[in-house]
């Protein structure tokens, strides 16, 4: 992982050198959108994104009441994205990419200790600190870029190595770390942020109390160039101080859920998908030999799931239900378990119950109902109810918290080219590499949906618009 880093970050060298070797400015709005997409498109190929619907729209859900309520104006159209990797890291891209590892699930309690790390990692963008990291390597001029260049060029061997060595020992103790006064001024735009979208303040000191316990001077992480928190004694005295100052505010814990069932429910399935499940079905077993648990039952059936033993997980988890609260979400995870062994007639008799059983009017409550309705739709489809598919699937279109899950577009894609709408299938085909990073094959697909669709159809339009972007930037 941190060779995926340092190659990022000697493309950021390279474009800068390439791009404004003599200029002295701040690095633009647009170069910043530019690096972060180039960051996105790297990640992209080289590790795996979580593809849960309902844990992409949580953080998005999150993600969007921070920027909507807890900022007045903001540069960037903030972007959230959940790796696959068990370890406790979370880091901010120029141009409002902010990215989390699921392993980060395992230590957080709430949804305010989650939307805290966000906060956090939002104001870093907004006080554009990876930016003026950048503009220092600018002004090195040509020494540090040029060696970073060769870096580039020579690859393997041990010029390569040489140069690889000593371009990653200086990113890492100079180039783009934060300094104290980038970490003192994200904690308090961190704070405002988090605390004017409604959430507690102390969500934010629970979770860097937690960074601190990982080291006594800074987090242990695999992008430590890209992210580093140094946490000594003063800086969480400054925090607490910090929280004691916005105490008075206006805030109700927990936004998004209420429910601290659900928020134990998402923490445990992505834990679960961060590990090796073989590990943790051992793991599991052997707890259950000694206590009773049906969270542990719960957890051993997603594990279980993971490892595709589905006839199994399905049994540990109807065991757990018989335990666990009676709520409409659990039911959705069993829906969900006989959709990946492939029943899916059994996984639609539960959807239709989950349907029946789930509210609307809580902004989790509408989370778990998109992904009913999801699962439902790709269950109609393999099942050859298509068209049905293809309208539930065009209401769920509309929802905002969807439009950042190349996934969705994915399936959506699959589904439009089973009833040969091949114009909507390729403009969605678009969407999916898009929202990926793989800028190229998204053009090839916007183009190719313009040779179906009609110039008066309005996805004509936003598919032209679309591909004179990316080709501009590009």
């Amino acid at each position: 992982m941190k060779k995926i880093l340092l190659k990022i970050f000697l493309y950021f060298l390279a474009f800068l050198l390439l791009t404004n070797q003599l200029s002295y400015a701040l690095i633009t709005l647009s170069e910043e959108e530019k690096i972060g997409k180039q960051v996105l498109q790297e990640l992209s190929s080289k590790v795996e994104f979580i593809q849960d619907m309902e844990l992409v729209a949580y953080i998005n859900s999150i993600g969007n009441l921070l920027t909507k309520r807890g900022l007045d104006f903001s540069p960037f159209n903030f972007r959230f994205y959940l790796i696959k990797e068990d370890s406790f890291n979370a880091f901010s891209v120029p141009g409002g990419y902010i990215f989390l590892n699921s392993g980060i699930f395992e230590s957080i309690e709430s949804e305010d200790e989650l939307a805290g790390i966000m906060a956090h990692e939002m104001a870093h963008n907004m006080c554009r600190h990876i930016a003026r990291r950048l503009e220092d390597i600018k002004k090195m001029q040509i020494a540090i870029t040029a060696a970073t260049l060769a870096a580039i060029l020579l690859g393997g061997g041990k010029a390569g190595e040489a140069v690889n060595i000593t371009s990653s020992a200086l990113a890492e103790t100079k180039l783009l770390s934060y300094s104290r006064a980038d970490e003192e001024e994200a904690d308090r735009t961190g704070f405002q942020i988090l605390t004017k979208a409604g959430y507690t303040p102390w969500g934010m000191v629970k979770i860097m109390e937690k960074l601190s316990q990982k080291s006594n001077l800074a987090i242990e992480l695999s992008y430590r160039y890209l992210l580093t928190h140094p946490l000594p004694q003063e800086r969480m005295s400054y925090l607490i101080d910090l929280a004691n100052k916005y105490r008075s505010s206006n805030y109700s814990s927990a936004i998004i859920s209420s429910d601290p069932y659900y928020f134990k429910r998402l923490a445990i399935k992505a834990n679960v998908m961060s590990k090796d499940p073989a590990d943790l079905v051992l793991r599991y077993r052997e707890e259950l030999k000694t206590k009773e648990d049906p969270w542990l039952k719960y957890s051993l059936a997603l594990a279980l799931a993971q490892q595709r033993f589905f006839k199994e997980g399905i049994s540990e988890m109807e065991e757990a239900l018989k335990e666990l609260p009676s709520k409409p979400y659990f039911l959705l995870d069993l829906a969900e378990m006989y959709f990946n062994s492939g029943d899916y007639q059994n996984a639609l008799v539960i959807l239709e119950k989950v349907e029946n059983l789930v509210g609307t009017d809580k902004p989790f409550e509408k989370i778990v109902y998109l992904k009913q309705q999801y699962l439902k739709a790709r269950a109609l489809a393999e099942t050859l109810q298509i068209f049905q598919a293809y309208e539930i699937f065009n209401k769920l279109k509309e929802e905002k918290i969807l439009e950042n899950d190349p996934y969705f577009y994915f399936y959506f894609g699959r589904i439009c080219s089973k009833i040969n709408k091949d114009g909507e299938a390729h403009f969605y085909f678009g969407k999916y590499f898009e929202l990926k990073g793989d800028y190229k094959t998204a053009c090839f697909h916007y183009k190719k949906a313009l040779s179906f669709l009609s110039e008066k159809d309005k996805m004509y339009n936003e598919a032209k618009k679309i591909i004179e972007t990316i080709e501009k930037k590009e």
